[in-house]
């Protein structure tokens, strides 16, 4: 008798799922309808290279006597243009900012600033743009080079850009409405409904990140870092129902 009731219970609890299921497909369709619209989120990604790249530098010099000090920065900084175009950077491509002079004061035991003055500290900023990234990629690599001649500079890490970015983002919007379509055509499908017009469109924030990376940010992300990105796009929208 047992053996008998074991299946009739299966059966029953198999019949009884199913039902459950189908009540909770049905009871969102409902829902959905009730409402009047259905909201969808689309998502699109695409790898990009950058297409510029800036390189900075900053050239430090400090002595107690001015002209010695400027002396010695116009010899540095003839150190590093040589550098630069036995790389290849033509002077054209070198942008020299004008030389800032700051007054060093001495300080007391205390660590106070006094009003006698014990010498300069020189600084003056280069800058090279290319559209040759992977050229100042090297430079930022091997400009460890003229440092080792006693120039003393500090060398920001460069940055790589995109340029055509804003193009793109037209087109990563299209993607990304497109997949919202997509994925609102599936749930209309499976819900037993059909899509109306469009209610309303959210535009989600854009992440430009290194390849691979999960980062996001509610106010975006724009990576400068790397060479290789990748550009995400977010589109929420909102369809009315039939």
């Amino acid at each position: 008798m047992r053996k008998v009731v074991v299946p009739i219970l299966v059966v029953i609890i198999l019949g009884a799922s199913f039902i459950l299921v189908a009540n909770i497909i049905s009871n969102t369709a409902v829902a959905i309808k009730n409402k009047g619209f259905v909201t969808v989120k689309g998502f699109a990604r695409q790898k990009i290279t950058s297409d510029l790249a800036v390189f900075k530098a900053t050239l430090v010099q400090e002595n107690k006597d001015l002209k010695a000090c400027y002396e010695k920065l116009i010899d540095d900084r003839g150190k590093v243009e040589d550098f630069l175009e036995k790389l290849g950077f033509s002077q054209e491509r070198i942008k020299l900012y004008p030389v800032q002079i700051k007054e060093i004061y001495k300080r007391n035991e205390r660590g106070y600033k006094t009003e006698k003055l014990s010498g300069y500290r020189l600084t003056q900023n280069i800058e090279i743009e290319s559209k040759n990234v992977n050229k100042i990629e090297k430079l930022s690599i091997e400009i460890a080079g003229v440092m080792n001649e006693g120039v003393k500079m500090f060398v920001a890490p460069p940055e790589y850009i995109y340029t055509k970015l804003d193009d793109l983002k037209v087109e990563m919007i299209g993607k990304a409405t497109a997949n919202a379509k997509e994925r609102a055509e599936t749930i209309a499908k499976k819900g037993r409904f059909r899509l109306g017009p469009i209610a309303s469109v959210r535009v989600g924030i854009f992440q430009i990140t290194p390849v691979h990376s999960t980062d996001i940010s509610g106010y975006g992300i724009n990576d400068t870092t790397s060479i290789e990105k990748e550009i995400k796009s977010v589109v929420e929208i909102k369809y009315f129902v039939k």
